[in-house]
């Protein structure tokens, strides 16, 4: 049976870009201005310290432990870059993941949706953010229509996060309580003990990681999985296009805020991210069930279909979580997908009017239900034709 932990931790990873921050793909970053990497993680701390100078009285703990020097040096981005530069098999058994798959020729969702008073339109493209490696090319129709686009529109870009240092400074603090509390406020001692002496056990756990949040760690606890997946290119189709346009010369439009992309990494209740955190740790090991997770969610993709998260949702074997947090996972489902396609799809809709020949592309999960990007813009009356 597959745990809903790993359902919620697929949906998220096809959902948010910024999930994939500080694997492989960022690795290359880390070999960049080491000392201008250790004076953001001091402002980090500096600020997490201010916050905690200022909690309530009376409160139960202080905020964090005073981190060394040298967990001071490590930001939220090295910790993860950590896994991803060792060994695969430290974190336990590994699977290729193109055992878990079917689809070999790739031929993602895309749209041309067309304003039918002005006769503008753009294309919009489902995106997975990381893809089995040895898969097809991008089918030629959906490389014609990026060569005829002047621009494309992502939800944040991230290479030219790794290269600004304020970008890195505002996610870093978007992934910190500012309240002057910490992780052990927000979990049960029994998560965040298991928690910690996993990520211990692999050498991913330091004391400056208690100021970060459990949306923090749950991400922590993904990369692991993610690491013990064989033959993964995490340069997905945003990353890929992204490349592109940075060579022709085209111009690369952010959807989204980047407040947005931590917002929805966050957007767990206190009881939801104990029990995700919980049950992610006690699963860690099921590697074939996060595998066939994604490997079913893929084939979808790859076959261009636009509702990717019924492969994960509607899986008869899925362990249910408690009926007390169903509320609390409504509540998070709103914020990381429903209240976010209705901001894209306003966003689409602005570059529609605005006459941009633009190549719009979201994660997949974006697109899925009768809520997605593409439903919401034909629901404001635009033409919305699926192109196959």
């Amino acid at each position: 049976m597959k745990s809903k932990a790993i359902i919620s931790v697929i949906a998220i990873v096809i959902a948010l870009f910024c999930a994939s921050c500080g694997k492989k793909g960022a690795e290359s970053s880390s070999k960049g201005d080491s000392s201008a990497a250790e004076t953001t993680a001091e402002s980090i701390v500096t600020d997490a310290e201010e916050s905690s100078d200022s909690a309530p009285e009376g409160s139960s703990e202080p905020a964090a432990e005073e981190p060394s020097e040298t967990d001071k040096q490590q930001t939220p981005e090295s910790v993860s870059e950590n896994s991803a530069n060792t060994d695969k098999k430290k974190y336990g058994r590994t699977v290729d993941i193109n055992d878990y798959i079917s689809t070999k020729e790739i031929d993602p969702p895309l749209w041309k949706v067309t304003d039918p008073i002005s006769g503008n339109s753009i294309y919009l493209l489902g995106t997975l953010h990381f893809l089995p490696s040895g898969v097809s090319e991008y089918p030629s129709d959906l490389i014609d229509i990026y060569n005829s686009c002047d621009s494309i529109a992502v939800e944040y870009d991230i290479t030219a996060m790794q290269s600004d240092l304020g970008a890195q400074l505002a996610y870093a603090k978007g992934m910190i309580y500012s309240d002057g509390t910490n992780i052990k406020d927000h979990i049960s001692e029994e998560s965040y003990n298991k928690a910690k002496d996993y990520l211990t056990s692999i050498g991913a756990y330091s004391k400056m990681l208690d100021l970060y949040t459990a949306g923090y760690w749950i991400n922590q606890l993904t990369n692991v999985e993610i690491q013990r997946l064989e033959n993964i290119d995490l340069t997905g189709t945003d990353m890929y296009f992204i490349t592109k346009a940075k060579e022709n010369g085209k111009e690369i439009i952010n959807i989204e805020e980047l407040s947005m992309q931590t917002d929805a990494l966050n957007a767990y209740s206190d009881d939801y991210a104990d029990y995700t955190i919980s049950e992610m740790v006690d699963s860690i090991d099921d590697i074939d069930g996060f595998a066939k997770a994604y490997g079913d969610m893929f084939d979808m993709w790859a076959k261009g279909s636009d509702d990717v998260l019924t492969a994960t949702e509607t899986d008869a074997e899925v362990i249910e979580f408690p009926q007390d947090l169903y509320d609390d996972y409504e509540a998070y489902t709103k914020t990381v997908f429903f209240d976010r396609n209705q901001y894209m799809a306003g966003k689409a809709s602005e570059y529609i009017k605005e006459g941009k020949n633009c190549l719009f592309m979201v994660g997949s999960a974006h697109y899925s239900g009768e809520y997605g990007v593409d439903d919401l813009l034909a629901q404001m009356g635009y033409s919305v034709e699926k192109i196959s």
